[in-house]
């Protein structure tokens, strides 16, 4: 009877144990969420004319116009996911979600979406590159049966500009100066 007690007793401890380490490791993963979320949230912020919507896990912000797309950032179990329009892609690395996420608040970043026969279909992420060329970074899209009919695209494109804060004055009535 003593050895069965024991038993339970050791396994009860390895339960503990490992919940206690479990518990550990959603606690960080919940510190790393709210820290993307918190950086996206303020990444919004800096830009004129967003409307922000915060969720417990997600980011949503509104398309800056007709021709711009909505956005989402969402992030649970230490993956991060962007949904532009219908496009959308799960990540493991926080910071390229984050540097792709600002990309298309930007403008740096736009949605090619083809259509056929009048009815959306794919999507593709595109990137503007450093000498000024869009280039494609990944393509989501409907299985469509019926090939046949008109083809076209579009080019959804958000433009948010920066916001201006109004300069600091000195003392004398002078603008400050920055130290660098």
């Amino acid at each position: 009877m003593t050895t069965l007690n024991s038993v339970k007793l050791a396994n009860q401890l390895r339960a503990v144990e490992r919940d206690s380490g479990n518990y550990e490791r959603r606690s960080m993963l919940a510190k790393q969420e709210s820290a993307f979320l918190k950086d996206i949230e303020n990444s919004v912020r800096q830009r004129t004319g967003t409307m922000l919507v915060r969720h417990p896990t997600s980011v949503t912000v509104n398309a800056s116009g007709p021709l711009g797309f909505r956005m989402s950032a969402m992030v649970e179990d230490g993956r991060f996911t962007l949904y532009f329009d219908d496009w959308f892609e799960e990540f493991e690395c926080e910071e390229i979600a984050r540097d792709i996420f600002d990309a298309a608040l930007k403008g740096e970043a736009r949605l090619k979406v083809d259509i056929l026969s009048g009815r959306r279909w794919r999507w593709t992420l595109e990137r503007l590159d450093a000498s000024g060329n869009w280039r494609s970074e990944g393509s989501i899209g409907h299985v469509i049966w019926r090939f046949w009919g008109r083809q076209s695209s579009i080019y959804l494109r958000n433009e948010f500009p920066p916001l201006e804060l109004p300069a600091a004055e000195g003392a004398d009535g002078e603008p400050m100066q920055r130290a660098n």
